[in-house]
């Protein structure tokens, strides 16, 4: 083991050793520094393998030097075991499964939506069904990462499940066969107006553009698209081919959307290729935080080129270009690397943050230009601090304290799975919901739900420290003053939740009956952004004003 050992290292040392001079021209201190870390990485390695109280397996040892020097990088060049199957699925979009979305509830693997004509729709799985056993294999204790890996796998394959299911005392097994689920990139597509079309776009594979166009192709069938609505709303990126493509929907042929630039990489242009769908339609483009890549060059690029409003809150600023390399042919084994910047039309780039910021391992930093004065097509300033700034900044739906609660404790969750369950038809009418938030309110007294307000559980703490340190005699009048301070602000807290209470039960009973996809009309309802966007758009001189169009 010991010679395998100082093999192993001596063969990684001097591959490095090989790339570090390939790599160019540097001054003598810098080869120096080098030689002198090299000799202390194999001669401590060495040490441990000659003295260390158990024998030592070298392979862990080199994976977290691997590990430790990927960390020295950007937090997106990482080291991928199973790249193929990931990849695949970033790519694509597609991989061999049942077809749901499972989480953990109540410390168990709980059913939270099977997608529509999957395996697990078919055969009847339900929202709030608990998974037992994958395969005959009890899962109670495995992470839901583990849980998904063995739910997927070759299509055709058999996968046997035991399931619990709500107000059904016995548990009960079934087979069923993984197919190809195909991930949709476009999740909802539908007028939410008399011409005003929205496409709500979750990703950026390679069916993308297609997808985005087939829901334009279905959108004027059912009649004419006057305005439209993208939302790239918690879309984090994917391919960038995709996204030129997406923007070239909207933008005329020949047009430069992005530009990537790296240390050892020169300058590349994309630019659109084909005839656009919607040239003179009128857009805004929805964002927020979770906003990410991909989704930054279409939202950056429409905004530089003043073609559409983008509405909502300042993206997450991810402008890094990564390229994939294999490590091992005969394994899954591939390296993904940062290897350039983003830099959409104004010229600003989209990386939000200095990642090599005091950084010893990476010598050359690309300025960013921070100071710099960026401008679109029509003149307008924007700013270069990273990520995307809305033309019109909307604030985000935001949950109380008490909704928060509600649904850490799956309260909601499991009381629309129990609804569901009981009632097989839902009409949504406001005297319907009235009586189900009646039923909701008396089933948390029925599960002694207690409301907690904010700050609770600090003055507990409090107490518990003041009487470990003796002082309790004079703190406690004043921390019972607090507390009931509290209770009273509790009915008051509470009473103001009403609203936000039925808005989210109506939510979470919608997506038992129609799923996540047909879940998006009603968050559409009672989207302030969405609502923001249709104002701006219905009103042709602010649409103009915004974008200093003549």
């Amino acid at each position: 083991m010991r010679l395998y050992s100082r093999l192993v290292i001596t063969f990684i040392l001097s591959a490095f050793v090989f790339s570090a001079v390939s790599a160019g021209d540097l001054d003598k201190d810098y080869y120096k520094r080098l030689k002198k870390n090299w000799i202390y990485m194999q001669r401590v390695y060495e040490q441990i393998n000659l003295h260390y109280v158990e024998e030592i397996d070298p392979a862990p040892l080199i994976k977290a030097g691997i590990d430790g020097m990927l960390e020295q990088l950007d937090p997106y060049t990482v080291f991928i075991e199973d790249g193929d199957r990931r990849m695949r699925i970033i790519t694509t979009g597609k991989y061999g499964g049942l077809g749901m979305e499972v989480g953990i509830r109540h410390g168990k693997v709980t059913v939270i939506s099977p997608f529509e004509n999957s395996p697990a729709k078919k055969a009847g799985i339900l929202a709030g069904d608990i998974i037992e056993k994958i395969n005959g294999e009890d899962i109670g204790n495995l992470r839901i990462e583990e849980v998904s890996k063995r739910l997927k796998g070759q299509v055709g394959t058999d996968v046997t499940l035991e399931l619990k299911r709500p107000g059904i005392s016995e548990s009960f097994s079934i087979t069923l066969k993984r197919a190809e689920i195909v991930i949709k990139d476009v999740d909802y597509y539908a007028f939410i107006a008399p011409g005003v079309a929205y496409v709500s776009l979750s990703g950026f594979s390679d069916k993308a553009p297609s997808e985005m166009k087939r829901a334009i192709r279905e959108l004027r069938k059912q009649g004419e698209i006057k305005t439209f609505i993208l939302d790239l709303r918690g879309n984090p990126g994917g391919l960038l081919e995709s996204a030129v493509e997406i923007v070239n929907i909207f933008v005329d042929k020949g047009i430069m959307v992005v530009s990537t630039r790296g240390f050892r990489e020169g300058d590349v242009n994309f630019k659109t290729k084909h005839t656009p769908m919607l040239p003179d339609v009128k857009l805004a483009v929805l964002v927020n935080g979770g906003s990410a890549s991909a989704s930054e060059i279409v939202a950056g690029a429409i905004q530089d080129l003043d073609r559409g409003v983008i509405i909502g809150e300042p993206t997450f600023g991810k402008g890094l270009v990564q390229k994939v390399y294999t490590i091992d042919k005969n394994t899954e084994a591939r390296l993904k690397i940062t290897t350039a910047k983003y830099y959409i039309p104004s010229g600003r780039c989209i990386q939000k943050e200095d990642y090599t910021h005091n950084n010893k391992a990476i010598l050359t930093d690309t300025e960013i230009n921070k100071n710099k004065e960026f401008t679109t097509k029509n003149g307008r300033s924007v700013g270069n601090h990273g990520g995307i700034n809305p033309d019109i900044y909307v604030q985000g739906d935001s949950t109380t304290f008490a909704i928060m609660q509600l649904m850490r404790t799956n309260f909601l969750f499991d009381f629309a799975v129990q609804y569901h369950n009981n009632h097989p038809v839902w009409k949504d009418t406001p005297v319907e919901n009235d009586s189900i938030y009646t039923a909701f309110m008396a089933y948390l007294k029925e599960h002694d739900f207690k409301y907690e307000p904010e700050g609770s559980k600090e003055i507990a703490e409090i107490e518990k420290l003041a009487e470990k340190k003796g002082f309790s005699e004079s703190v406690t009048p004043i921390l019972s003053q607090l507390k009931n301070t509290l209770r009273q602000e509790q009915e008051k807290e509470f009473g103001y939740t009403v609203k936000s209470v039925k808005k989210y039960l109506r939510l979470e009973i919608a997506e038992k009956y129609y799923g996540s996809q047909g879940l998006k009309k009603f968050i559409l309802s009672d989207d302030m952004q969405a609502q923001k966007a249709m104002e701006i758009l219905e009103t042709t001189k602010l649409y103009k004003t915004i974008l200093k169009i003549k």
